[in-house]
């Protein structure tokens, strides 16, 4: 399927793959192809740890959050892996998520990660796209 967007080339892959972070998240969209940046947060956080995200502590997720907004998913956005919408609060699949996804979920295989905890228990700041508005008093 061709969905007009370059896919990355075998050495940008591996090296967005090279980081576990990245992985996490890649992990995360093979269940589900959205995901609120919290509950995002908070599975990456668990399987660094091997816990449950229930044992999550807030200063874990603060050091995961940090790291995905300012450097993880901006580098995955860049090659259009993952689209992250920071006024929704949410991360979805991006046009070049399927074109990866095989090799994704080998790497998942390889390093022995588990499905994702309940992601239809999300929910997100937003139902439907905000419309922007048409007020002229702005």
């Amino acid at each position: 399927m061709d969905t007009g967007e370059a896919a990355p080339d075998l050495d940008t892959l591996y090296e967005l793959l090279s980081k576990s972070r990245r992985r996490y998240v890649l992990y995360y969209l093979l269940d589900s192809d959205r995901a609120s940046i919290g509950g995002l947060t908070r599975q990456v956080a668990a399987w660094e740890r091997d816990i449950s995200i229930e044992s999550v502590s807030e200063e874990q997720q603060k050091s995961v959050v940090v790291s995905l907004l300012h450097n993880h998913l901006p580098r995955l956005e860049e090659h259009d892996v993952v689209t992250v919408n920071r006024r929704r609060g949410d991360v979805v699949s991006g046009q070049c998520f399927e074109v990866v996804a095989s090799t994704v979920k080998r790497a998942r295989e390889d390093d022995g990660i588990g499905s994702v905890v309940g992601p239809s228990s999300e929910t997100f700041l937003y139902g439907d796209d905000v419309s922007e508005s048409t007020n002229s008093d702005r």
